[in-house]
């Protein structure tokens, strides 16, 4: 399959910015600014855990809500293997799972995605139910917005305004970089459910991309921090530094081993704020 052009998709219209803040956006770049570590990170088993009886429950009922309005199929994620994959892509595998053909998946994307940014922002109320986060990720943001040279986004296989969702839920949207940018479900799918690391290797190209829209001139110092083996190889296979944390359902073992001799760091989370600003090359 190829890729989906972004500026045809329902869901990219639906979430994308009027010209007049791309103006703004631009009008804001700081000239002066030659420098910048530009640190990306996953969302959920990154940022932020699922928790009890209600794990993610809003993201999850948007699944099923897209599943049923657009294939018309009652089901949800937990059919199949979704860790580390892309929102589009396990729309996909479901829809696979239960008979479809991927060209008629594929085809509905665009509708199912504006299914589930729908479903999720008009119940945004319960965005954080079953949803916690993560030990030091809240002074991690704290210190990097701190520092003049540092822009932080998400790179999540989330759609992208499910992603910000969760961050304005759970109070940590505004210790990103503003404007808020990043690379996300909504940017690319390739219908490539084996590999779903390439996809987020694009999304890791994807926020360099709009980083270096916002910094103009600047050269970009990259890290991607997540969870999974995924992103170790999206991020390797973007040119970043790639920081694994074993705070998802990988081991520091399975997620060292995953690309050895690569340009990459694991650590057992991010609660030591010391370690990862070390690792970034920002230690005072």
């Amino acid at each position: 399959q190829s890729l989906r052009p972004l500026k045809h998709t329902t869901a990219y219209r639906h979430c994308r910015l009027p010209r007049s803040s791309v103006k703004a956006i631009r009008s804001m770049a700081p000239s002066a600014v030659s420098n910048v570590v530009l640190v990306s990170f996953d969302v959920d088993g990154t940022l932020i855990q699922s928790v009890g009886a209600k794990a993610n429950k809003l993201h999850k009922d948007a699944f099923a809500h897209a599943f049923k309005a657009v294939f018309g199929v009652d089901t949800h994620i937990d059919v199949v293997k979704h860790h580390g994959s892309t929102d589009p892509l396990i729309i996909i595998k479901v829809m696979e799972h239960h008979g479809m053909e991927k060209d008629q998946v594929m085809a509905k994307l665009p509708e199912a995605e504006k299914a589930m940014i729908d479903h999720f922002v008009s119940n945004s109320s319960s965005a954080s139910e079953g949803l916690s986060i993560l030990s030091g990720v809240q002074q991690l943001l704290h210190k990097l917005k701190e520092h003049p040279h540092v822009a932080t986004c998400l790179v999540t296989g989330n759609l992208e305004p499910i992603g910000w969702s969760k961050m304005r839920a759970l109070g940590i949207l505004d210790l990103f970089t503003e404007p808020n940018f990043g690379g996300f479900g909504t940017d690319h799918c390739s219908g490539n459910t084996e590999e779903s690391w390439r996809d987020r290797a694009e999304f890791v190209r994807v926020a360099a991309s709009k980083c270096s829209n916002i910094f103009p001139g600047a050269q970009l110092r990259r890290f991607h921090v997540g969870d999974t083996p995924m992103d170790i190889q999206a991020a390797v296979d973007a040119g970043a530094t790639a920081i694994g944390v074993a705070t998802g359902v990988y081991t520091r073992e399975q997620l060292e081993a995953v690309a050895p001799g690569k340009d990459v760091v694991v650590l057992d989370d991010l609660a030591d704020t010391a370690a990862v600003l070390q690792v970034l090359g920002l230690q005072s």
